[in-house]
């Protein structure tokens, strides 16, 4: 079960490429949206999975790379999302998307250059999880509304503030997060465990 676990977060990093590529090349295409879907589902399951074949430690595997491949999905997503949606009519939303990702992975660095661990670069708070959802959503509302239906731009436009502003609360609370703990955490759920968190740091 551990294997298939691992398997899945290696093929969510794998998917980045050929995503990357459909998107540069087609936009939201159908074939690029059913590997981004893919992608997304083997997020939502591999730390299932992991945690329920170690009971609930997870394996070192996938705690490493289970953050890079998350990242990669956010940076795929994200980059194709405002250009294919927002560029050239919308600069800025376009502008604030691209201050919000600059954010997102200052956080990430800091959190990798403080505690020195790959582990740090996505924190799996809850709010962060949300943060998946948020953005999985938002791409396939546009695919749906836009490039299906052949809707005006304007419908994603509301959402897309919406993601706007959740990245920017969200990437705070996981930046706060690493600035508080006294030690690598990745799997720390929300901020107010912090102080409960760091009394293990101080035991050992």
């Amino acid at each position: 079960m551990k294997h298939l676990a691992n398997t899945l977060t290696i093929l969510r990093l794998v998917l980045c490429v050929p995503v990357a590529i459909i998107f540069y090349l087609n936009g939201f295409c159908t074939l690029g949206m059913i590997l981004f879907i893919i992608a997304c589902v083997t997020d939502m399951v591999d730390g299932t999975i992991a945690r329920a074949a170690t009971n609930g430690k997870g394996t070192k595997f996938g705690q490493i790379f289970d953050s890079i491949a998350d990242f990669s999905m956010v940076a795929v997503a994200a980059f194709f999302i405002v250009h294919r949606m927002l560029l050239p009519a919308y600069p800025v939303l376009l502008y604030l998307c691209y201050a919000g990702f600059v954010y997102f992975v200052f956080a990430a660095l800091v959190g990798y250059i403080k505690h020195k661990s790959v582990n740090m670069i996505i924190i799996h708070t809850y709010l962060m999880r949300a943060l998946g959802y948020i953005l999985f959503i938002w791409v396939v509302l546009h695919w749906v509304a836009v490039v299906l239906l052949k809707g005006p731009q304007v419908i994603t436009n509301g959402y897309t503030i919406f993601v706007i502003a959740s990245i920017f609360l969200l990437t705070t609370e996981e930046l706060l997060i690493t600035l508080l703990l006294k030690g690598p955490s990745s799997d720390i759920r929300t901020i107010f465990r912090i102080k409960q968190e760091n009394l293990k740091f101080e035991t050992k």
